[in-house]
């Protein structure tokens, strides 16, 4: 089994580094611009702040560019911090866990990824964004495309996954995140080799999986776990499979059906695995055909061991057709704020006028500072 672990960033990275330390008890790291939003992950967990040049931490308020700021100004602290140096040292594969959508993690998981697939060459490096929800607010879907922008830009030819909240969308907010978090943990679970059991027949073994992995572009995991024979009686096991990559909480596929590496894992009963074709042409056509593919069979020696197909394809291209409609989203946004501005019932009001009228009453409250002129009259 490959010796996975965890650096989380920001709110949805630490949330989902200290779920997968609970159920796959694998080292993991919590790292965040917020001190009180690190204070809800446990202490069991080694944490680790990004920081200013003076040495706060009150968080980056969905900004990105504030996040690259304060990382770059504590860098060096966090890349010589010893729990995220003992972390990575040992491990086969690290992932680098954040939102898309809001500041810390957006801002500083792409260049957290880079510097340290650039300093520890050994272990592999995987770039885990979570996409926000459709229905989120314009700063959400900005950042995503900012970061999804530095991810095709300047890490060319990295290896990274993206999951989509707003294939959850009707469900409430916390169900949302508690779906497509299990869902990043158990995905990380296949990718470790946990479901590859020892075998006669074909294997897919621990370097085998680091070569799946190890191609440039997205990978996504398609599982299937726990069903019986039944269940196969009106949808066969491919029928499954691209039903659940069409519905799991991965980004969408693309319609290009390019694909550089293919590797499926079945634990299935000898009933199931007679009848299963592992070259799976139906999900080909629908997904793609490789370049290489690799297989793992496994029979169960007991009826009642559950039935599991794990599929996973890696090399994919980029999101282009999500990209697409995150862009249609932001100008759906912008037109609809052009239109509040434009029917504005407070634009014939004379405010300055009415203003002078009640001076002498309390100020009213503003959601706009001059933070440059305040800094100017302290000379800072």
């Amino acid at each position: 089994m490959l010796k996975v672990g965890i650096i989380g960033i920001g709110n949805t990275g630490n949330q989902i580094a200290a779920l997968a330390k609970t159920k796959l008890n694998i080292d993991v790291v919590a790292i965040n611009s917020s001190e009180k939003d690190l204070e809800t992950i446990d202490n069991s967990i080694p944490k680790a702040l990004i920081k200013d040049k003076e040495g706060l931490c009150h968080g980056a308020g969905k900004d990105r560019a504030l996040a690259k700021k304060m990382l770059k100004d504590s860098v060096m602290e966090l890349i010589q911090d010893k729990n995220i140096i003992e972390l990575i040292k040992p491990l086969d594969v690290v992932f680098i866990v954040s939102s898309t959508g809001g500041g810390t993690g957006s801002g500083t998981a792409p260049i957290l990824a880079n510097i340290i697939s650039e300093t520890f060459k050994d272990t592999k490096t995987i770039l885990v964004g979570v996409l926000p929800v459709n229905s989120e607010a314009l700063s959400a879907h900005v950042n995503t495309l900012q970061y999804l922008d530095e991810l095709y830009r300047a890490l060319p030819d990295a290896t990274y996954m993206l999951y989509d909240n707003d294939k959850h969308a009707g469900e409430p907010s916390y169900q949302i995140m508690e779906n497509v978090n299990e869902e990043v943990v158990s995905d990380i679970d296949v990718i470790r080799c946990n479901y590859n059991y020892t075998t006669k027949f074909d294997s897919i073994d621990d370097k085998d999986m680091m070569r799946l992995i190890s191609f440039s572009g997205r990978i996504m995991v398609s599982r299937l776990e726990g069903f019986q024979e039944k269940d196969c009686d009106n949808q066969t096991i491919e029928e499954m499979l691209i039903s659940n990559i069409k519905r799991n909480s991965h980004v969408e596929a693309q319609r290009d059906k390019k694909v550089m590496a293919t590797g499926i894992i079945t634990n299935l009963s000898k009933v199931l695995t007679e009848e299963f074709d592992n070259h799976i042409p139906k999900v080909r056509e629908f997904s793609g055909t490789p370049v290489h593919e690799f297989n793992h069979i496994y029979v169960n020696e007991d009826r009642k061991q559950p039935n599991n197909v794990f599929y996973i394809m890696s090399g994919l291209t980029p999101v282009n057709d999500k990209i697409n409609k995150i862009s249609d989203r932001v100008d759906e946004i912008k037109e609809k704020q052009k239109i509040l501005e434009e029917e504005n019932s407070l634009s014939g009001v004379d405010l300055q006028s009415l203003s002078a009228d009640i001076a002498d009453e309390e100020a009213s409250s503003s959601t706009q500072v001059d933070l440059k002129n305040i800094f100017n009259k302290f000379d800072i």
